[in-house]
């Protein structure tokens, strides 16, 4: 059975099938298990590595970053010490002939790690593995966490696991939101960037540990968790350098349109000590692109560190402000990245090509961006408040439903549709997924289960978020977005409540590029297999045209009721 084969049924642009709004799945305060949010405000925050144990390493000689079966690698189990090299004893994996790699996210298949980057490859600070980072809110009987995880993606069903398993080790969270921080040099946790197309990247173990771990972090900072105030702030990047926002990333899609903003939220003791830091931006992790081998959180790393620990320069640093840094992403699809941006530093190096100096740069940057944010925060009120949103979407993408089909995405559930007849319109599987809206004083944190666009965001069809120097929309590109098509206004984000609105993208949930109807365009033939000409690869790795509309109306219903 081929991949083509499977793919070769359905609409390539189905009409939008979207069901009426419904309640609510979880609204605090109000519901019964969290009926009120009086009182102050308890934070905590937490951290805890989560490089997997147990894997296997092998050399890439041949300098392409891909994995045949016809390379060799180091069959020496988990320790990484062969005892057929003279040293160490056998342990788990150990001389079987079989490959446990970690199959590395983000970019092609069989992109097998090689090692994991540390302080001896230039790294600002010491080792750069992944990490697991936790926030505990608790006000009246109110309680959420925030799980953010260096992955590339966390799908529903995981993130149900995880809230099955906070709930069976007893802590009092009403709901945890799930983040990934979207890194593209750590594990497959989705399954699509296994050996092949059609083996999976997916290791149940691996996300067993990550789980475990994530729970060990809600805990510690639940036990942690003490009165807090909160402050918060915005900056500019468009301030930072003669080049603007693209000293930190371009947008590769058309219509061009960044939102330049670095947001802050922090938490702090009533007597000013820092508890936690949410830092919010819009930028792909994949600086050092998809030649790299080697584990590593990229960008988000040096950020992280600027804010806690502070920056390192040659020309001189500056200090952190302690606490716990908790990186969310936001509007990365269509598309954020730091791969096209020439990086200029305080130091006067200039860095255009992907490498890990590029990254640590990106990073610090940014981080010294969300320090200047912090120093201009201004407090606000800390009312908590939390409603939450299932629904369904529709999986038209022919390669995703032969995924399904293959087992590469077997860890996730397909619903709604019958798998023992052929997949038509009528007979299309649909995942379940939830859109989330959490508002702490004025601050609303809306979570998106995919990689938005910005414009499906804050706008910015009249050229406003459009960056000095470049074309809203180029005027070679053969297949242009239909502006005139585009909403009139006002923006998904002007309509939320609040006075500091972020959305967090691949929220609970890791569903592809969400793509605005008006701009979606699939190729003739190869629908979803191929790219069309022109900027729309991301068509490639969504589930379908009705993905957005379904998941702005979900919003809606938030917002009404966040009203």
């Amino acid at each position: 059975m081929t991949l083509a084969l499977l793919v070769a049924c359905g609409d390539a642009n189905p009409a939008p099938d979207i069901p009426p709004p419904h309640t609510l799945s979880l609204a605090c305060p109000g519901d019964p298990r969290c009926p009120d949010a009086d009182g102050v405000l308890q934070v905590g925050a937490a951290v805890a590595d989560i490089l997997p144990s147990c894997w296997e390493r092998w050399d890439d000689e041949a300098g392409d970053a891909t994995w045949s079966r016809d390379d060799p690698f180091h069959d020496c189990g988990c320790d990484h010490v062969c005892v057929a090299d003279g040293a160490g004893v056998p342990d788990k994996g150990e001389g079987d002939g079989v490959f446990d790699a970690i199959w590395l996210a983000g970019f092609g298949h069989a992109r097998a790690a090689t090692g994991v980057r540390g302080a001896d490859r230039g790294l600002v600070g010491e080792g750069d593995g992944l990490q697991v980072r936790a926030l505990a809110l608790e006000r009246g009987s109110t309680a959420v966490g925030i799980v953010v995880f260096d992955a590339v993606g966390v799908m529903y069903d995981d993130v149900e696991r995880l809230r099955a398993d906070v709930e069976a080790a007893g802590l009092p969270y009403d709901h945890v939101i799930v983040h990934s921080s979207h890194v593209h040099a750590s594990p497959d946790t989705m399954g699509i960037w296994g050996p092949s197309i059609v083996t999976t990247g997916y290791d149940a173990e691996t996300l067993q540990e990550m789980r475990a771990a994530a729970v060990a972090v809600l805990d510690t900072a639940w036990q942690q968790r003490t009165e807090a105030t909160l402050r918060i702030g915005t900056v500019d990047a468009t301030d930072y350098a003669d080049n603007g926002v693209a000293n930190l990333v371009v947008d590769t899609r058309d219509p061009v349109i960044v939102d330049p903003r670095v947001g802050v939220a922090t938490f702090e003791s009533p007597e000013g000590a820092p508890i936690a830091t949410l830092v919010h931006f819009a930028n792909h992790p994949e600086t050092v692109a998809s030649g790299n081998t080697l584990v590593t959180s990229d960008y988000v790393h040096a950020l992280r560190r600027t804010v806690e620990v502070g920056s390192v320069w040659e020309s001189g640093g500056r200090a952190g402000v302690g606490g716990v840094a908790l990186f969310l992403n936001g509007t990365v699809g269509g598309m954020m990245t730091s791969l096209g941006a020439e990086v200029h530093t305080p130091d006067g190096d200039v860095w255009a090509a992907a490498s890990f100096e590029k990254a640590d740069a990106v990073g610090q940057l940014l981080g010294e961006m969300a320090l200047d944010a912090i120093d201009a925060a201004e407090p606000v009120d800390t009312d908590l408040a939390l409603g939450v949103q299932e629904l369904f979407l529709r999986v038209d993408n022919y390669a995703f439903q032969a995924m399904f089909l293959l087992g590469v995405l077997a860890h996730r559930e397909a619903e709604n549709y019958d798998p023992e007849q052929t997949i038509t319109v009528e007979n299309t599987p649909e995942i379940r997924t939830e859109v989330d809206l959490l508002r702490v004083g004025p601050l609303t944190l809306l979570t998106w289960p995919g990689e938005p666009l910005p414009e499906t965001f804050v706008g910015g069809y009249d050229g406003r978020w459009t960056p000095p120097g470049s074309d809203l929309v180029s005027p070679d590109n053969p297949l242009p977005p239909d502006l005139a098509a585009a909403p009139s206004g006002p923006s998904v984000e002007d309509g939320l409540p609040g006075s500091t609105r972020w959305v967090v993208g691949l929220g609970n949930d890791a569903v592809g590029y969400m793509i605005p109807p008006y701009d979606f365009v699939v190729a003739d033939a190869g629908a979803y297999i191929l790219e069309p000409e022109g900027d729309h690869y991301e068509e490639t790795n969504s589930l379908g045209v009705d993905t957005l509309p379904r998941i702005l109306e979900a919003t809606e219903t938030l917002n009404a009721w966040a009203r």
